[in-house]
């Protein structure tokens, strides 16, 4: 069985350099290793072709965390002053990323600013900022609180009967937290499956689709220790394995 390939989408930064300003790709690591270390071959994907270029050689897909989307692209009036990090060329590209991946049935793992960019391809909006939008709110950024990288900072409660329970074995698990936006209206056909204690959309999935799942937190970066963050990237390597024995299969015929 070959091992399948899961295409990875960097963030897209501005950076100083010896030669003047650049534009740079930036990836934590965390993610291929999440990758590698599930069963399948990493490969970043710049945003220099059609997404449907790309797909004709990849098995799955994981959309990163990174900045915030612009928010005129989900009819947002005005732009909170918290907002930071917005790519018109990052957005443009895992909009359409997302759309070509929905069409051809690709496995698609979406984290943080992933699960904003699913909701906001299939026309959801977001909330700017949690703080000023709801009352109570917990502190989604655990770094504020001093809590490390690698610990969870707040429990979930996961839907009995969705996929994602299935994957993760529980109904109840502890999440890391570094966001301060977050899905207000979920674009259909996405259904909310986990949620945080301050009602916060902390999962997404669409039913039916082989494989379209997205969390608010960041298991790339508690897969190590916790298994069930582990049976994310295991679940999506899993499923992009049939797809991977079919490109194998065609490339064989020819």
């Amino acid at each position: 069985m070959p091992a399948p390939v899961i295409g990875i989408t960097p963030d897209i930064t501005r950076e100083s350099a010896a030669h003047g300003l650049t534009t740079r790709l930036a990836l934590n690591l965390d993610y291929a290793e999440a990758i590698a270390h599930a069963g399948g071959i990493p490969v970043v994907l710049p945003p220099v072709l059609e997404p449907a270029r790309f797909l004709e050689n990849l098995d799955g897909i994981l959309l990163t965390g990174g900045g915030d989307i612009a928010p005129y692209r989900y009819d947002a009036p005005t732009i909170h002053p918290a907002t930071y990090g917005i790519s018109d060329v990052r957005d443009e590209f895992e909009i359409a990323l997302v759309h070509a991946a929905l069409n051809a049935d690709v496995p698609l793992l979406a984290i943080c600013r992933g699960l904003q960019v699913l909701n906001v391809a299939l026309g959801g909006t977001l909330i700017q900022h949690i703080p000023d939008q709801i009352d109570g709110a917990l502190n989604h950024r655990q770094q504020e609180l001093s809590i490390p990288s690698g610990e969870p900072a707040h429990p979930v409660t996961i839907r009995p009967d969705s996929h994602l329970a299935r994957i993760v074995g529980t109904t109840h698990l502890m999440v890391n937290s570094y966001h301060h936006q977050a899905v207000a209206e979920l674009a259909p056909p996405l259904l909310p499956t986990a949620t945080a204690p301050d009602g916060v959309i902390e999962a997404a999935e669409i039913p039916g689709a082989t494989f379209v799942l997205a969390v608010q937190w960041h298991p790339e970066r508690l897969f190590q220790h916790y298994p069930a963050h582990h049976a994310l990237f295991a679940a999506l390597i899993e499923t992009a394995q049939s797809r991977a024995a079919r490109r194998a299969t065609v490339v064989e015929q020819k």
